[in-house]
């Protein structure tokens, strides 16, 4: 898969953790804190497939639906 930063050629792989995989965000405006949960797993272990382009250093990951 070609890089959509850089237009390089990108590595596929699995992005893996203990037992989730979260993304925390702050919204700038109010400064409310979002989560987002990405991937859980109940005995440990879970993963996301996805892209990494080892020259811009960019992650591309499709987040599955839970």
């Amino acid at each position: 898969m070609k890089c959509p930063f850089c237009g390089n050629e990108m590595s596929e792989g699995t992005l893996t953790s203990g037992r989730y995989i979260q993304w925390k965000a702050v919204d700038g405006e109010t400064g409310k804190k979002q989560e987002y949960l990405l991937a859980k797993s109940y005995m440990g272990g879970a993963k996301m497939e996805g892209w990494l382009c080892p020259y811009c250093r960019k992650l591309v990951l499709d987040i599955p639906e839970l």
